[in-house]
Order: C-alpha cells, then structure tokens, then sequence
C-alpha cells in the first residue's frame, strides 16, 4: 500500500499495519509455507544466568551485526508529567559511560563507522548497536558499558533538556505535530497511552536529573529486557557472544515485571477542532474509529479492506476532487489500537467529509468484484513484509515486533502465508464491519480531529 508520506502519529505506525500481524485465530496457513521454512533454521534462542532471553537470527552473506535491548513497559509506567523521560534517559545513557567519555564514544562510532542508538515508544524502548562483524566485540563492549554504568553528567542532562525543549516548541509549532499531540489528548484520554513517549507541555520543564538516575535503575530490571541478535554467526561464535552478554548483563537483578493491562481504545463521537495558526487556512485532520486488534481474526482481511478504501480515497478525495495534498488510512496506538483516516493539508472544505464517505462507500460490492484485485493487494502486503526484512535492521526490527505484540521471535514467518489464505468474503466482511459504518447519515463511529487556523474553522465543519 503506497501511503503519501502523511503526517502524524497514523503515519509513523503505518508500517505496524503490515509487519504487526502474526497468528490469528481465523485465517489458516502458518508454519508450512517456503518463506517459514527457509527462515526457521537460522533462530537460535537462550538466556542469561539471570534469565534475560537472547534471540539470534543468523544473516547468512552479511557482515552487518545488529544488537537490539529490548524493555518492555513503556508509558505506563511513566506519570504524564514526566512524559518523555524515558526516552531522555535511554538518550543520555549513551552520552559517556565510566570506560568511555562522549567524545571517544563519536570517535569509535566514527572510525569502525557503527552505531549505538536508542528509542522510546508506548509499549517499549529499544537500546541497539550496528557494525561490522570484525568489530563487534570492541563496539558491544561500549554498548554495554553505556547501559550498565552511564556517567549522567548535569552537563549533559541541561544540553538534552534544551534540546528537548526545542523540538517540543517545534513540533507544538508545526501543524502535523500539534495534530500529533491533540489525537493523543483526545482518542486516548484517561488510557495508558494518554502518556506522551516524547516530552510534553508538563513534562518538558518538570524533569530534572535525579528522575533520569531513578529511571535508569528501573530499566536494569532483568524481566523486562530481552536481546535479539542478527548477525552471520555459527553456532560456536553465538555461543562466545552468550558468554560475553553474560559477562555483562547476566548479574542484573530480577525485579519482577507485570506487563501493563492495556485496555481497548475508547473514545467519543465529538469533533474536536484545534486552532493552529501556523495552518492558515489548510487543514489536517484525522478520523479515528474502530478497528480489529491485532489478534483478531479479522485483522488481515481489515489491513487487505484499507488498500481498497486507500484507492478510493485517492482516487476520489485527492485526484477527482483536488480537495487534499494526500489521504490514507492507518492506526493508532501500540499493543491496543484505532483506525484512522489521515487528511493531510486539505484545502477545500465543503463537501470534504461527504467526499471521503463517498470514496469509503465505493468499495467492491461483491466478492467477484473484490477478488479481482485481491491478489494485487496481496502482493503488495507480501512485498511489504519482505522489505523490512531485507537488511540486519529491518529484520531486528521485526523481531522485536513479533516479541512484543506475539510473544515468539519467529510468529512473523507465518504472515506471508496468513496473507495468501484469506479470501475475497473475508475481505468484503471485514468492509462491511469496520469501514461500512463510517459513511452511515448520524453516524457515531468516527471520532474527527479538525486543526487548522482560526479563520478556518467553519469553513472545515466535520
């Protein structure tokens, strides 16, 4: 499904829509397909002394070595007023450690040209270094000094405070950012997920250096980490590199974890408008409604229904009309989620919410009509899937995704095989149950979120 680069939080999991999908109790198909079959014997899993899992996935002709820490919790265990901290602490753990200072961290990341990165998102946080095979050892020894002994100078911590401070104010700024923090405010009020992964309008002069020290300790928590590994090793050298973790990280103490109960998504029927001046009079707007969880057994047939709707949207909404720079579906959230319908810089107002019910009501009315194009939209998720399993990151990546939302490294093989078992009436009731609603007259299924200047906020009435 090409989606036009839309904005917001939509787009940046837009890609969950495609890789998040493992093992769902309706569609057949599974561990016997080539691409499972293929893949299945270069994973390898064991764990720590102290119980901390260790996934390997061997990338057989690539030099490339990917580690990624995975720990899972994420905002719910953060209060909105620190929003963001956990990102600021993963970021400044690698800003000099008790063996290396900053300075010679950015000199060995230069001359070996690898990586040691972090990030933070609603479910969980990931700390992961890149190199070259040869320097693994020399690079995985700075990675885990940074997350084991971080200096945390105040230095440091005013810098990323400034830093932070400054993205906020340019992102509150910018149209599609502000957007990102009002679908947040408004589709997950009172939820986990109501807590921003970034810095928030409480948090960002709330968060001192003591709530990073704290913050760190809780990490090094041995029930929430797990490691993944992708790299072109034998079996003699994943067992080297288990010994070295262990040297490392295998004295970390277990301090019980309770995965977060995350509730389904909730919201009202309201249109929420927001006054952005820096909009003029373009819009951006998104529509959230309900759609299947992850596990559900009509997830797969819902992603297949949206790239019907995405056609149409652009065909009708963008192409007919010239009503919007671009339009698409994705979803919100992390382990629970909503649908969403993304406007991006719409510049007419009339009519624009009846052409959007309009090119959402053109779906395919019957099954021969949908199966004429299903398998090009088969191809397409399929395609999807195997470009981001194309290099050790992309594939790292994966992993995590199929830890996290599947709890088993290697659920994510079975998708090719999920997609191509589903069938043109599954697709259509999936249509029928999730999209078809939206366009009924009074319909409460969809939550709108209109931003744009104040001039323009009749002239976009939702």
């Amino acid at each position: 499904m090409k989606f036009k680069k839309v904005f917001l939080c939509s787009a940046v999991l837009l890609g969950a829509f495609f890789v998040s999908c493992g093992s769902t109790s309706g569609v057949s198909g599974g561990g016997n397909s080539a691409y499972y079959e293929n893949n299945i014997g270069d994973f390898s899993e064991a764990a720590l002394d102290n119980g901390i899992p260790v996934v390997f996935k061997r990338n057989s002709g690539s030099q490339v070595s990917v580690v990624r820490l995975l720990i899972e919790g994420g905002v719910p265990f953060v209060k909105y007023e620190k929003g963001g901290l956990e990102g600021i602490t993963l970021d400044l753990m690698l800003h000099g450690s008790q063996k290396y200072s900053y300075q010679k961290i950015q000199r060995i990341e230069y001359e070996k040209s690898c990586s040691i990165s972090s990030s933070s998102s609603k479910d969980y946080s990931l700390v992961t270094m890149g190199c070259i095979k040869r320097d693994f050892y020399d690079v995985l020894d700075v990675y885990a000094d940074s997350i084991m002994n971080p200096l945390f100078l105040e230095k440091d911590f005013n810098q990323e405070m400034k830093l932070s401070r400054d993205n906020f104010i340019s992102k509150y700024a910018d149209p599609s950012g502000r957007l990102g923090y009002a679908v947040t405010a408004e589709v997950f009020k009172n939820h986990p997920y109501s807590v921003t992964s970034s810095v928030n309008e409480k948090s960002v002069n709330n968060i001192v250096l003591s709530d990073v020290k704290k913050h760190h300790q809780s990490l090094l928590n041995a029930s929430r980490m797990k490691f993944v590994i992708v790299g072109n090793f034998t079996d003699e050298e994943e067992g080297e590199i288990l010994a070295k973790l262990n040297g490392y990280f295998g004295s970390i103490e277990n301090g019980g974890y309770a995965r977060p109960d995350i509730p389904p998504v909730a919201f009202d029927d309201r249109t929420a408008y927001v006054e952005c001046e820096s909009a003029g009079d373009i819009a951006y707007i998104e529509g959230v409604f309900k759609c299947p969880e992850r596990n559900d057994s009509d997830y797969i047939p819902y992603v297949l229904a949206s790239m019907y709707v995405d056609d149409s949207l652009f065909k009708i909404v963008r192409e007919k009309n010239s009503a919007v720079y671009s339009i698409g579906t994705g979803i919100i959230g992390a382990r629970r989620i909503a649908g969403a319908v993304s406007v991006f810089k719409a510049s007419k107002g009339e009519g624009l919410k009846d052409m959007i019910f309009e090119a959402i009501d053109d779906f395919p009315k019957t099954e021969k009509e949908v199966k004429s194009k299903l398998d090009s939209y088969k191809n397409k998720y399929i395609t999807s899937i195997f470009e981001n399993s194309q290099n050790a990151g992309g594939i790292s990546s994966t992993i995590v995704s199929s830890l996290v939302y599947r709890d088993s490294a290697t659920e994510y093989l079975n998708r090719t095989s999920q997609v191509q078992a589903v069938s043109a009436s599954q697709v259509l009731a999936a249509y029928e149950k999730y999209f078809a609603p939206l366009t009924k007259k009074d319909s409460s299924a969809v939550k709108w979120i209109v931003l744009t200047g104040k001039e323009s906020l009749e002239k976009f009435a939702f």
